[in-house]
């Protein structure tokens, strides 16, 4: 299945999660946050398989003044 995940399309096994779609790519499991479908999706809530067609918007924290 395809994810947009920031705006380019990722094509996923069809149990993939938010959390090993993350780790796939290479993200931190700290200092991210995560929107699917424009709702922020909460840490807890990593687990969520999927669906087809999602869109992902992954913002990554940065430090610095």
């Amino acid at each position: 299945m395809i994810v947009n995940v920031n705006q380019k399309q990722v094509e996923v096994a069809e149990s993939t999660t938010v959390a090993t779609l993350l780790a796939s790519m290479g993200y931190p499991d700290r200092g991210i946050a995560v929107a699917v479908d424009q709702a922020v999706l909460p840490k807890s809530r990593w687990t969520t398989p999927l669906a087809d067609g999602a869109c992902l918007d992954v913002v990554t924290a940065v430090q610095g003044g």
